[in-house]
């Protein structure tokens, strides 16, 4: 009886465990700063809080498939995951398109760490950007796997101080939300796409590809698929719910916090300056949870984890995307996430039509098996 029960809860810590990997790699990214839920989903007004309901569900697919494949080809590179979804020929260009792109989402988080110790601490850009470089490129080249077991107890505490703020925010300022339409009228707000949906669809798809190494490296470091599913229906959904409050609470504060690169650091200075300081260290947490497995999807393609190879690429590649990251954070975002995001399209289609439509028969396997063997 003791056996099962330890059994259990060992299999429930290791789904929170998973789901909390998940959570990590993609919320430095996806929205802790509140610029990206800001272009992708607020900008539209209310018809953008249905985006976020789709977020939900795309979040919860996207990352379990990412996991699975890691999983079934044993693999933690997205290199082999691109050409079992799309052949060795089309999946060797979407490979070499998604390296260039993780520099560009690394100097993404390295520019949204310094924007954010400058608007609330006021330090310096370049400073800030620095610390965010070099704990990024140490935690990687020390150890990767043993930062990435860390980092899955630990985002879910990044989740619930979001929602908690959102909650409070929301609580305190309904008629916020209310007026927030013709609040709008005044303000000029960038937009990702022209169309709501399409942003809805190309968030998703610009954040959960890069983190496809981490996801792909949670599904090949477990042997129970049902918890690898499990642990993705619960991260993706963690994170869609989020987005979902956030979206409303800065909503309910859009005339103070359009403006502004860190928007929803603001809605949390909001509610107390105290608040808004914790939620600062909160956010850079949320930055190195997701720049560190990019950096890590990037290294790992050229290079074998802990070699001295992997190493000096991986001390290279900070320098470049510290460089390519002097640019203003919301023009980074609204210019290179987009793009990504066409792209994680694409592979969105042919990985839903791989895995759901055309699913995997016993000939399909036996010669995915021999070619693994190869």
């Amino acid at each position: 009886m003791e056996t099962k029960q330890h059994h259990a809860n060992k299999w429930i810590i290791n789904c929170i465990r998973y789901a909390g990997m998940y959570v990590g790699a993609i919320i430095g990214a996806g929205y802790a700063s509140g610029q990206e839920t800001l272009q992708f989903f607020v900008s539209y007004g209310y018809i953008g809080i249905v985006g976020t309901i789709i977020a939900v569900v795309l979040f919860a697919w996207y990352g379990t498939m990412f996991m699975e494949l890691g999983h079934k080809l044993h693999t933690n590179s997205h290199k082999e995951v691109f050409t079992y979804l799309c052949g060795p020929k089309v999946g060797a260009v979407f490979d070499w398109i998604l390296v260039f792109f993780l520099f560009g989402v690394l100097s993404i988080m390295i520019a949204g760490g310094g924007a954010s110790l400058n608007q609330y601490f006021g330090i310096n850009l370049m400073f800030g950007r620095v610390i965010i470089a070099v704990l990024t490129v140490g935690t990687v080249i020390l150890g990767f796997n043993s930062a990435l077991n860390a980092l899955g107890f630990l985002s879910p505490l990044i989740i619930i101080a979001t929602l908690a703020i959102s909650i409070g925010t929301i609580s305190t300022n309904l008629s916020g939300i209310s007026q927030a339409g013709a609040n709008m009228q005044g303000l000029t707000i960038a937009k990702a796409t022209p169309f709501w949906w399409s942003s809805a669809f190309i968030y998703i798809s610009y954040c959960v590809l890069p983190a496809v190494p981490a996801l792909a490296s949670i599904g090949n470091g477990e042997k129970d698929e049902k918890l690898i599913r499990k642990s993705g229906i619960l991260g993706g959904s963690l994170l869609g719910v989020a987005i979902l409050f956030m979206v409303l609470a800065t909503l309910s504060r859009i005339v103070d916090v359009s403006a502004m690169e860190v928007p929803f650091l603001e809605v949390a200075r909001q509610m107390s300056p105290v608040i808004g300081g914790i939620f600062a260290f909160i956010l850079l947490f949320a930055v190195y949870t997701t720049s560190v497995p990019i950096l890590y999807g990037f290294s790992v393609r050229f290079a074998e984890d802990g070699t001295t190879k992997f190493k000096i690429l991986t001390l290279v590649a900070g320098c470049v995307a510290f460089v390519a990251g002097l640019g203003p954070f919301r023009k980074l975002v609204g210019s290179v996430y987009p793009l990504l995001g066409y792209l994680g399209l694409v592979i969105m289609a042919v990985g839903f039509y791989k895995t759901v439509i055309k699913r995997p028969g016993k000939k399909e396997q036996a010669n995915d098996t021999t070619m693994k063997g190869e």
